[in-house]
């Protein structure tokens, strides 16, 4: 992992490559477990897997306005109070680029 850049006190670190997308039908039922407060996984779960973790996008916040990641990322994820994960999904809603963020 690089690092990429400093944004408000955070260093972000990533390599800029696309990450595709996965979708329910394709976890294996462990992975499911995870994630048995949806409804209907196999419809509803469009998500990622990174540094070994597998992330849900509608865990995600969206970047607003007056967000500091607004422009470089599309939505951030805590993992703790200071890191988490930034997203940026591509134009085809096919990938995203994930990002460490840590304060």
């Amino acid at each position: 992992m690089k690092h990429l850049k400093i944004i408000e006190n955070c260093n972000i670190y990533g390599n800029n490559h696309n990450i595709k997308l996965i979708y329910g039908y394709q976890l294996s039922d462990k992975e499911k477990s995870q994630f048995d407060y949806m409804g209907n996984i196999e419809d509803d779960f469009i998500g990622f897997r990174y540094h070994g973790n597998i992330y849900s996008l509608g865990d995600f916040m969206r970047t607003e306005n007056n967000d500091p990641f607004v422009g470089f990322a599309d939505g951030y994820h805590g993992d703790s109070y200071f890191s988490g994960i930034l997203v940026k999904l591509n134009e085809e809603n096919e990938s995203v680029k994930a990002y460490t963020y840590i304060s």
